[in-house]
């Protein structure tokens, strides 16, 4: 019940639309009921902007991408969670929606090539990223060659 008290303390702050930034660095949450929560909690905040979900899970981190409307962020952090699509567009879909997102942090999580081209390709449509790192992940050549 501690999470899920924290979680809830942490959507009456996000009622407060001073609250623009939000950080939640190496704290997983571990049950799928929790993350349920925080995803709705998340979802009702009007006024974050900027996301760091950082240190934390794949699953949490997935649970993230597909269930938040991040169309409004200009920051998304989502480094170090690692972090698989297994074939999930929600990051490439991100991007080419040209949301006002200005700075995308990827890095060390597991994506790889097919994910890069993806990425790559979603970045011809968007003309407000101007930061994407995306170091640290399962990327060769093909991807790199894609993304550079």
């Amino acid at each position: 019940a501690n999470m899920q008290d924290a979680i809830s303390e942490l959507g009456k702050a996000l009622k407060s639309r001073q609250l623009k930034s939000l950080a939640w660095l190496q704290n997983s949450i571990e049950s799928t009921e929790d993350m349920n929560l925080f995803t709705r909690v998340l979802s009702r905040s009007n006024a974050v902007d900027k996301l760091t979900f950082a240190r934390n899970s794949n699953e949490n981190a997935q649970a993230l991408l597909s269930d938040v409307d991040f169309s409004r962020y200009k920051l998304l952090n989502l480094s170090s969670n690692d972090l698989q699509t297994n074939g999930r567009t929600d990051i490439p879909d991100l991007i080419a929606v040209n949301s006002p997102l200005e700075e995308l942090y990827l890095y060390s999580n597991r994506l790889n090539d097919d994910d890069a081209v993806l990425i790559a390709q979603s970045l011809s449509r968007n003309t407000h990223l101007g930061r994407l790192n995306m170091e640290n992940n399962n990327m060769q050549a093909r991807g790199m060659r894609a993304l550079y």
